[in-house]
C-alpha cells in the first residue's frame, strides 16, 4: 500500500491495479491529506472504487 497525496494519482493507481489483477480496488482516505489504494474492503467507505476493471465510480456511503 502506497500513500498518496494527489487524488488523480490515487485514482489512476486504482484503475491500473484493477486492470492488472482483475479485481475491484478502492481509494480510501487515511488522514485529512493522505489516501491509500487497496483492494475493496466492505467494512470501509471508499472515496472512489473500480467496480469493473478500468471503470472508476464515486461510491460515497454515509455512515449516518
Amino acid at each position: 500500500m502506497t500513500p498518496f497525496t494527489d487524488i488523480g494519482a490515487a485514482i489512476e493507481e486504482a484503475a491500473w491495479l484493477s486492470h492488472v489483477y482483475q479485481a475491484p480496488y478502492c481509494v480510501y482516505q487515511r488522514t485529512a491529506d493522505v489516501m491509500e489504494v487497496t483492494p475493496e474492503d466492505p467494512s470501509r467507505n471508499p472515496m472512489y472504487t473500480t467496480g469493473m476493471p478500468g471503470v472508476i465510480t464515486t461510491d460515497y456511503r454515509s455512515a449516518a
